[in-house]
């Protein structure tokens, strides 16, 4: 009977892990698409065939769910970033790794980064939804600097705000002007010396 029990167990907490991935994939997609204004419970729930209810169950609040995908998405961003850079030969190609992780974020998967839609809302995200947004930017910030540094540019830390605000911005201009190559040109700018 135990057995059964411990089976029974682990399968609804597969379910109820599973649900809750359902929530977090649907809200990413929507907030990259349309920021985090204007995702509702509501809309989350209706996608997935869920009461609104069941999704307070998994956030209780939005800004539980804003500050879960923001974790899970810097998460996520710092792995591939990690796997792109491992078996890079020098710094550019680390650096170059950096821009196509944003790179495909625009043109294959045809959304925004979450942190830089999110950015754009900054002033009326909650404050913590805003704090792990900054977090994301400054560590991204940080990362560039080593980066920069490993291949001998000067002012590496000023080079590297100015690379992550290049490429959050030419993100939100590509997409409005649904023009790559304003992203292609902006990228072109972070790589050069």
């Amino acid at each position: 009977m135990i057995g059964k029990l411990v089976f029974f167990y682990n399968l609804s907490q597969t379910i109820i892990m599973s649900q809750r991935e359902r929530i977090l994939d649907i809200a990413e997609t929507s907030m990259r698409a349309r920021g985090y204004n204007a995702v509702s419970f509501r809309e989350i729930a209706g996608e997935i065939g869920i009461k609104s209810a069941s999704l307070h169950y998994h956030f209780p609040k939005k800004a539980d769910l804003g500050l879960e995908l923001v974790k899970r998405y810097s998460e996520n961003f710092r792995t591939a970033l990690n796997s792109a850079t491992e078996n890079a030969a020098n710094p550019i190609e680390k650096i170059e790794a950096f821009i196509d992780l944003h790179r495909n974020a625009l043109i294959e998967q045809e959304l925004l980064c979450l942190c830089v839609v999110l950015g754009a809302e900054a002033r009326s995200l909650p404050e913590d939804v805003n704090s792990s947004v900054a977090n994301f930017f400054q560590s991204n910030i940080n990362w560039l600097t080593d980066a920069y540094q490993d291949a001998g540019f000067e002012n590496a830390p000023s080079r590297a705000k100015a690379g992550v605000a290049t490429l959050a911005g030419a993100l939100i201009a590509s997409d409005s002007l649904k023009d790559n190559s304003v992203f292609e040109a902006a990228a072109d700018s972070v790589l050069k010396s």
